[in-house]
């Protein structure tokens, strides 16, 4: 069997190697590509292993980077420090995870697991599966911003994120509205904000308006199946999310 590690901690992949060739032995292990350049190139030029394991986290990026325009078709184990929220996608097929640090005994069963799919590598992967699951493990590591850089006067202040209520666009002007209930403006665009705060905290209710769901009091339903939002600190204009995001926006708070 012919293995292939994505590491960049020396140490661990030492250790890797090492149990690998105790447990299967006569296993070919390639040279141990430790950046996702490495790794892009390295598949560029080599045929497809029988067997990858792979970090998540390297210093030049995600792995998932490697196999952005050629997903392996071969099985797959990553390890990492992820909790197994984040990890759930890869429960299925021939993709499997070890939790940092690597244990022997788990080690084996991941080997024991992949050992049971006796067809070529390109019929035991599901390709379909695999890109959404790379997908969601990348979105779970994405970083959000953790602040952001308002102007006042002649200065540039920084406001953390989870300080801020809701972002609202007003007479072509964006404002960061706070929960000591300052409203600062900022030089950005409203979609582009929202790609930089995390969907988990921030909800675009309508296209003027970004709210933060630590500041939401209450939710009233309104007119025509509408929900109007009362906040913790005052609004200027009425914040309602339409009808055709009503449902989205209520399972986005029954999600927290």
């Amino acid at each position: 069997m012919t293995i292939v590690i994505i590491e960049d901690e020396p140490h661990i992949a030492w250790d890797l190697r090492q149990s690998i060739e105790r447990l299967q032995p006569g296993s070919i292990i390639q040279p141990v590509l430790d950046s996702v350049e490495a790794g892009k190139t390295w598949f560029k030029s080599n045929p497809m292993p029988d067997l990858i394991f792979s970090d998540i986290q390297l210093g030049d990026g995600l792995a998932f980077d490697i196999f952005t325009n050629n997903l392996p078709a071969c099985p797959l184990i990553f390890c990492t420090a992820y909790d197994e929220y984040a990890i759930e996608a890869f429960r299925h097929n021939a993709i499997d995870y070890l939790l940092k640090p690597i244990d022997e005994k788990a080690l084996e069963k991941s080997l024991a697991k992949i050992a049971l799919f006796r067809l070529p590598a390109a019929e035991t992967i599901n390709q379909s599966n695999l890109a959404n699951a790379l997908r969601c493990i990348s979105e779970q590591h994405k970083q959000y911003k953790q602040s952001l850089l308002v102007t006042y006067r002649d200065k540039l202040i920084p406001v953390q994120t989870a300080n801020i209520s809701f972002v609202q666009l007003q007479h072509e002007v964006l404002h960061v509205h706070t929960a000591d209930n300052h409203a600062w403006p900022i030089n950005d665009r409203l979609d582009h904000l929202e790609a930089l705060l995390d969907p988990f905290l921030f909800y675009r209710a309508n296209r003027q308006i970004l709210v933060a769901y630590g500041a939401i009091k209450e939710i009233e339903f309104f007119l025509d199946r509408k929900l109007l939002l009362h906040l913790k600190i005052p609004s200027r204009q009425p914040i309602i999310v339409s009808k055709g995001r009503a449902s989205d926006f209520i399972r986005w708070m029954d999600s927290h």
